[in-house]
């Protein structure tokens, strides 16, 4: 399980598990809100939810350090802490019947790509050098970057 901090305030994810929610990053240097799904910590979801009216409470309240959330992922009713289809870490999040393996994070997302097909690559030659491919993903056409980067070399160099 890798080791995730809450954007909002740092915890680590110590006690319970995470929220898995909606929202937005600022990034250094950049204006731009840039929309994402990230996990945060029970204490930064109790502080930005009101439990008496079933409401979010202020914007202000919910964004923090480039970070900010909207709501929690999915459309129902909360459901009970699931695990992460990749990694196994605990988060929460709402029923959603179009959710089927959920994720944590985008990182996982795509880890659990790649392990489906056991990282084992297409098993095809390489495009570059003819080589059979045999890590990464199942439509892989390169077998590494250099090889890539020099197959479009050459479709540059020849038009």
């Amino acid at each position: 399980m890798r080791n995730v901090n809450c954007p909002l305030c740092g915890d680590n994810f110590k006690e319970g598990p995470g929220y898995l929610v909606e929202g937005a990053r600022q990034y250094p240097r950049q204006r731009k809100w840039w929309p994402s799904r990230f996990l945060i910590c029970s204490g930064c979801y109790e502080f930005g939810y009101d439990p008496e009216t079933g409401t979010l409470r202020a914007d202000d309240m919910r964004e923090l350090d480039g970070a900010r959330w909207s709501r929690v992922v999915g459309r129902g009713e909360q459901m009970p802490p699931v695990a992460c289809a990749a990694c196994g870490r605990m988060f929460i999040r709402n029923a959603d019947p179009l959710l089927q393996r959920p994720t944590c994070s985008p990182t996982c997302a795509t880890d659990l790509t790649r392990t489906r097909n056991g990282n084992q690559g297409s098993g095809q030659g390489c495009a570059g050098c003819g080589n059979p491919i045999t890590t990464g993903r199942a439509d892989s056409r390169y077998c590494s970057p250099a090889c890539r980067q020099k197959a479009y070399r050459q479709r540059q160099s020849h038009p």
